[in-house]
């Protein structure tokens, strides 16, 4: 799955060290510089790809955009026919993962949770009914 992105070009996709030079002894030394708590991680990219290869492979999504700013991660879900993102898998500035609808009137939130998995359970696949 490939997810294309939509913004912030200026943001700093660098890594997650930065060495710096000692402006005594000349030496270098690593800094770690914290994850940002509004980045996507691996794990919560392969719960969305979880849900997002079928249902496009299958021809009920048309794509997936990935908006990145300085305090949200976006992943916006694009519908057949359909001229605007109509999902939104977000991760906010705080790790709080949430998804949202948008009806032409606005976003409503449809899903929320601690974890990736858990805000996207509204798109787990679910057992066949049993007479």
């Amino acid at each position: 799955m490939t997810i294309l992105p939509t913004s912030d070009p200026g943001a700093d996709h660098g890594a997650d060290t930065l060495a710096i030079a000692d402006a005594d002894s000349g030496t270098r030394r690593s800094i770690i510089i914290p994850f940002c708590r509004a980045r996507f991680t691996p794990e919560d990219l392969d719960a969305f790809a979880a849900v997002a290869e079928p249902k496009l492979s299958q021809g009920h999504w048309a794509g997936v955009l990935r908006e990145s700013g300085r305090n949200h991660d976006r992943l916006l879900v694009l519908l057949p026919e359909v001229d605007r993102p109509v999902f939104r898998f977000e991760r906010d500035a705080k790790g709080r993962y949430s998804l949202s609808f948008h009806d032409r009137s606005g976003w409503y939130g449809i899903g929320s949770g601690d974890s990736a998995a858990e805000c996207l359970s509204i798109w787990r696949p679910r057992r066949p009914r049993t007479p």
